[in-house]
C-alpha cells in the first residue's frame, strides 16, 4: 500500500513540476510578463523535482522495502541526507519568497516595480539556493555508517553518527529555518494580502468608489465586473489553501524528527517504536504531498499561468493540436494584452 501511495505521488510530483518547469522556463509569453512571479515558481519546480528523483527512490528501496542492511555506501548516506535538507530548505525558503513576492505585487505594486526586478529577482532565488546547500553541510558530518552488533554486514544502517546534544542543534536549527520561519513569514504575510484583498473587494462593490492600494488612491472600475470580483474571493481562499497546506503537511514530519531526537532511548518501548515506524511513514508521506500538489496549489494562484500550463500539457499528450492550440493562444493572448488598466493589472496580481 505505501509503495502504491509512493509511486503514485512520484508520477504526479514529477511529472505536475517537470511540466511547470518547462513551461516556465521556455514559454516567451510568460518570460515576457512584468510580474517575476514565474521565476519564484519555476525555482520551487525545480526544488520540489529534486526531491523526488534524488530522495524517494532511495527511501523507497532502503527505508520501506529493506530496513538494513544500507545498499548504497558511505558517500551516498550522506549525499543523501545531505540532498535532502539542501531540497527541503529550498523548497520551504521558496515558498517563503513567493509569499513576499506576492505582498509586494499586491499590497505596493508601485514599489514592486522598481525593487523587484527581473535581475534582482533572479540573484535572490540564486542566494536562496546557495543558502540552502550551505545550510545542509552540517548532515554530511551528522550522518554515516553504523554496525550493529559484531559488525555483522547485514546489521549496517546509515543513522546519525553524533552525540545526542549535536543532533539536537542540528535538527532544532533545521526546524527553525525550513518551517518556523517560511510559516510565519506565509501566515504573516498572506493574511495581509488576504485583508487588503477583502478592502479591495469591499471597495469595488460601491460604484465610483476610490480604493487605496500601496498608499495611494486610484479610481477601480472592476466593480460592475462579476469576474473581477469573483477573482478577488478567489485568490483569498487560495491564500488561505496555500497556508493550510503548508502547516499540514510540513508539521507532521518536523514533529516526527524532533522526537527521534528529543525522546531518551530510555524511552523506547516496543509501542513506541511501532508508534513511529508508521508516523514515519505517514510524515514522509505528506512531507511528498506537498511536493505534488505545489503546481496543482500555485496553479490555481495564476490564472495566466495555468493557461499556459494546460495549453503545454494539452500539446504534450495530443502533439498533433500544436498548430491549432498555438493560433488560438495567440489570439487570447493578445486580446489580454491589449487591456491596460491599472484595474485589470491589480486583478492579475490577486490572482497570481
Amino acid at each position: 500500500m505505501v509503495t502504491v501511495i509512493y509511486l503514485a505521488l512520484f508520477l504526479v510530483g514529477t511529472v505536475g513540476n517537470s511540466i511547470t518547469a518547462y513551461t516556465l522556463v521556455r514559454k516567451k509569453s510568460l518570460q515576457n510578463l512584468q510580474s517575476t512571479v514565474h521565476y519564484h515558481l519555476a525555482s520551487l519546480a525545480f526544488s520540489d523535482l529534486l526531491i523526488f528523483l534524488l530522495c524517494m527512490p532511495i527511501e523507497l528501496y532502503n527505508f520501506i522495502w529493506v530496513h538494513h542492511p544500507w545498499a548504497f555506501g558511505g558517500v551516498v548516506c550522506k549525499g543523501y541526507y545531505f540532498l535532502r535538507d539542501a531540497c527541503t530548505y529550498a523548497t520551504a525558503l521558496n515558498i517563503a519568497s513567493l509569499s513576499v513576492e506576492r505582498y509586494m505585487a499586491i499590497c505596493h505594486p508601485f514599489k514592486a516595480k522598481s525593487i523587484m526586478s527581473r535581475s534582482r529577482t533572479k540573484k535572490f532565488i540564486s542566494c536562496i539556493w546557495i543558502a540552502s546547500f550551505l545550510l545542509a553541510i552540517p548532515m554530511i558530518f551528522t550522518m554515516g555508517e553504523i554496525y550493529g552488533k559484531d559488525r555483522d554486514p547485514d546489521s549496517l544502517i546509515c543513522t546519525t553518527i553524533v552525540d545526542a546534544s549535536t543532533l539536537k542543534t542540528v535538527i532544532q536549527v533545521n526546524t527553525f529555518i525550513s518551517f518556523v520561519f517560511p510559516m510565519v513569514v506565509i501566515s504573516v504575510l498572506n493574511t495581509i494580502i488576504a485583508n487588503q484583498l477583502m478592502v479591495m473587494f469591499k471597495q469595488a462593490a460601491q460604484e465610483n468608489q476610490v480604493c487605496t492600494i500601496g498608499g495611494q488612491q486610484t479610481m477601480l472600475s472592476m466593480s460592475m465586473e462579476p469576474s473581477r470580483v469573483q477573482a478577488l474571493k478567489h485568490g483569498v481562499r487560495v491564500l488561505r489553501a496555500v497556508v493550510i497546506a503548508f502547516v499540514v503537511c510540513w508539521l507532521p514530519y518536523h514533529i516526527r524528527r524532533l522526537m527521534f531526537c528529543y525522546v531518551p532511548s530510555s524511552h523506547w518501548t516496543d509501542f513506541l517504536f511501532n508508534f513511529y515506524h508508521y508516523f514515519y511513514m505517514l510524515t514522509n508521506v505528506l512531507f511528498y504531498v506537498s511536493s505534488a500538489i505545489n503546481p496543482i496549489l500555485y496553479n490555481l494562484v495564476s490564472a495566466n499561468f495555468r493557461q499556459i500550463f494546460l495549453s503545454t500539457l494539452t500539446l504534450l499528450c495530443l502533439p498533433w493540436r500544436k498548430k491549432k492550440k498555438r493560433l488560438a493562444f495567440t489570439r487570447k493572448s493578445n486580446s489580454i494584452s491589449s487591456n491596460h488598466t491599472f484595474s485589470s493589472q491589480v486583478t492579475r496580481e490577486t490572482t497570481y
